[in-house]
């Protein structure tokens, strides 16, 4: 067992192994009732937390040992599928990274042996100042003071927090929803669905793509895909990009990144036919990710629907036969 030390910001909860499965503890403490209760009981102005006395004074509900074992292994399952679908998706974008690279940087593109290069570019490709290249946009906040434009809202407006916090490259939904009055009265404008999404603060180049038409706040830079510079040619260019865009930030708080310094930027351009050729090998690989970030929203969905019932004896294990997943076959 590896050894590890914890901060003075942390608590460690060491169960007893025969009363007590530690992975049940982990899912019963992720219970939306008691995260709430520790919040309650949270104690600071400031920063509140708790100490270990009222962590000490937490009174946990268990079941018999072997009922533990078996609602720590259903829901372990779930975790064990989202694992693996999320170490599919790093390989899948990391391959098609690689290709990008092999391609746009090092220019070992298909037929790149008799190609002619004028000013350490293949001839026929170009240097396009942004505001030539593609469409992008900014983006605007309908006012929070105003109840009104928040009301029933279904608009998915996304903010930097909604790219950071994803659990993938592609967005279903944003946090906050403002309904068609509060955009109709904000600088943001609606966007179609694939486009790419970039935090223009302090998080540089994070990116995220939408999946349903969306509008962003101001702190997003949202790049339009087209022929000459598809989703996926731009997406890595994108990424790609990062410490140049850093090194172009202003901002006295925090880095920004500005929609006038981003338009004279220049994008490598290249032949039309080589960058239908990449989307075409790409293409497939972007879909699969997406697919698999659809199925872990799924799994999660299902697992926190089951979690409470699971947990509260709702849902009866008693005639079930549990099979123990990877994670747990030490259990079993």
């Amino acid at each position: 067992m590896d050894e590890y030390v914890i901060s003075n910001k942390q608590l460690k909860l060491r169960p007893n192994p025969k009363k007590c499965n530690s992975k049940f503890l982990f899912y019963y403490f992720s219970l939306p009732q008691m995260v709430q209760h520790i919040n309650d009981i949270a104690i600071g102005s400031a920063v509140p937390g708790i100490n270990l006395g009222l962590l000490k004074g937490i009174k946990v509900c268990l079941p018999p040992k072997n009922q533990q074992d078996k609602i720590a292994a259903i829901l372990s399952a779930y975790d064990d599928l989202i694992e693996n679908n999320k170490r599919r998706i790093a390989l899948l974008e990391k391959m098609a990274g690689e290709i990008y690279r092999e391609w746009f940087v090092r220019f070992r593109f298909p037929g790149y042996q008799t190609a002619e290069f004028e000013k350490g570019i293949p001839k026929g490709w170009g240097m396009v100042k942004l505001e030539k290249a593609f469409q992008f946009l900014g983006g605007g906040t309908p006012s929070k003071e105003n109840e009104a434009y928040w009301k029933d809202g279904n608009i998915n407006w996304f903010t930097p927090s909604d790219i950071t916090g994803a659990s993938g490259i592609f967005l279903s939904g944003s946090g906050d929803q403002p309904n068609e009055e509060g955009l109709n009265n904000c600088s943001a404008k609606l966007f179609p669905a694939y486009s790419i999404m970039m935090n223009s603060r302090a998080t540089i180049v994070e990116i995220g793509i939408n999946r349903t038409e969306a509008c962003t706040n101001q702190g997003l830079i949202t790049c339009i895909p087209n022929k000459q510079h598809p989703l996926h040619y731009l997406y890595f260019w994108l990424k790609l990009s990062r410490n140049y865009f850093i090194s172009l930030c202003g901002g006295a708080t925090f880095p920004e990144i500005n929609k006038s310094t981003f338009k004279r930027i220049e994008i490598l351009t290249p032949s039309e036919s080589i960058v239908k050729k990449f989307s075409c090998v790409a293409g497939p690989v972007f879909e699969q990710i997406e697919t698999l970030l659809q199925e872990n929203e799924n799994l999660n969905k299902t697992k926190n629907l089951l979690l409470p019932r699971l947990i509260s004896g709702k849902l009866s294990l008693e005639n079930l036969d549990i099979q123990f997943p990877p994670s747990m076959q030490e259990l079993g």
